[in-house]
């Protein structure tokens, strides 16, 4: 019965890690930049002063998503242990 509620508290924390939503929303975004990027115009690079932006862009954001996918999946988060002294609680007086 323990092991399941350890079970349950470790999916908690998982579901609210905020690197996994971080690492998710670049990911998507830099996806997106580099599809973008294949049908943006001459003009439009040309205004960019001939960088293809869209695509570095692009690919920016897909790496950084990786790095914070792939910190939340190394280093996952713990929740706190009851009784410790960084359980989340203010300390009483």
């Amino acid at each position: 019965m323990a092991e399941e509620h350890e079970t349950l508290k470790s999916a908690a924390a998982k579901l609210f890690d905020i690197r996994i939503m971080i690492g998710g929303l670049f990911t998507v975004y830099g996806v997106m930049l580099i599809i973008y990027s294949f049908f943006t115009s001459d003009h439009d690079i040309t205004q960019a002063a001939g960088i293809h932006i869209n695509l570095w862009l692009g690919l920016g954001m897909l790496a950084l998503g990786g790095v914070f996918l792939l910190w939340a999946r190394f280093q996952p988060t713990k929740p706190p242990v009851a009784g410790s002294k960084d359980s989340g609680r203010p300390p009483a007086h």
